[in-house]
């Protein structure tokens, strides 16, 4: 398939994203025409769009803060490789509050509140890493890698994941402490790429895919300095309460009222962990609190904005996450 450069003439009224492009990236109307106007992913075009065919082959796996606190970095590298996935490039982030709704920009409006303030406490605790991954197993007509990768991921629901699910082999703790982020397919990689990656950024992302880069040594670097300035934490949910019992001043009084019989509210726990600098002894701690007191992560009775069409790109007979 031979794609138009980023400066052909404007195709439609709203956009001048030729749909050909929307069409490759995914198998939604519905989502292809919101992305079509969405800033990211236009921006997005402007880089990849005339080497859709190469990105196809192209998965993006963000290891989240927890994955550097609970020693699941490596781990997660040497299970990607092991299902054909090799870094060609690394983005060392910090997000924030606007990183965090732009990357989620279509999924938070079935998000609670307080699934929102959550993540926000979470995800700016230390740097993302979003690994940039070559699909090795992939070839031109295949299941694109964004989508097998995402089908790698297995199910939010613990009920039905199977060995073979990155989440299972992470030992994922609660739906927040879920060590990765992975975009659901090759749209979604285009625009996350965009969210986190300035121009000149995204023309280096450009350059290693189209070269192969092999970042492998540099992802390897990333890790040891992360571990090296952020110390292991075990989500062990009693041991987070004991340790916060002990804790002097503020960050211990849930832990020491919830002694007495009380129950700490998450709201309490929250304002609390805000107001604990992502430095302390006890930020991980409170945040493994935090997790655990979270009860209703979704709104009930609200669809997300784009449609999950992960099975819509299985061809007939074919599971999802098939090795092409």
């Amino acid at each position: 398939m031979t794609l138009p450069r980023s400066d052909s003439p404007p195709v439609d009224r709203l956009t001048e994203i030729d749909p050909r492009i929307r069409e490759a990236v995914t198998w939604s109307r519905e989502k292809a025409d919101l992305y079509a106007v969405d800033q990211y992913f236009r921006e997005a075009c402007w880089a990849f769009g005339d080497i859709v065919p190469q990105m196809l082959g192209i998965a993006l796996c963000m290891l989240k803060p927890e994955a550097t606190a609970g020693r699941r970095l490596r781990p997660a590298l040497r299970i990607l490789r092991e299902e054909g996935f090799h870094p060609v490039d690394a983005v060392r982030f910090r997000h924030d509050r606007l990183t965090i709704r732009e990357v989620w920009r279509y999924q938070f409006n079935i998000a609670s509140r307080e699934r929102i303030e959550a993540m926000d406490a979470i995800l700016p605790s230390t740097d993302t890493v979003a690994l940039v991954l070559r699909d090795e197993r992939w070839s031109p007509g295949a299941l694109p890698a964004a989508v097998r990768l995402n089908a790698l991921k297995g199910p939010a629901d613990p009920a039905l994941r199977g060995p073979q699910h990155l989440r299972h082999r992470l030992g994922v703790v609660n739906g927040l402490f879920n060590f990765t982020h992975i975009s659901d397919e090759p749209a979604d990689v285009l625009r996350e790429l965009a969210v986190i990656c300035d121009e000149p950024r995204r023309d280096l992302v450009r350059r290693r895919v189209l070269a192969g880069h092999n970042a492998r040594p540099e992802v390897l670097a990333t890790f040891q300095d992360l571990e090296g300035e952020h110390p292991e934490h075990d989500f062990d949910l009693e041991a987070s309460w004991r340790r916060l019992e002990a804790a002097p001043g503020a960050p211990g009084e849930p832990a020491r009222r919830r002694a007495r019989g009380e129950r700490p509210s998450l709201d309490t726990v929250l304002a609390l962990t805000r107001a604990t600098p992502v430095d302390s002894p006890h930020r991980w701690d409170l945040l493994t609190v935090v997790t655990h007191l979270l009860t209703e992560m979704n709104v009930p009775g609200v669809t997300p904005s784009v449609p999950n069409v992960t099975e819509a790109w299985r061809p007939e007979g074919v599971a999802v996450g098939a090795a092409s």
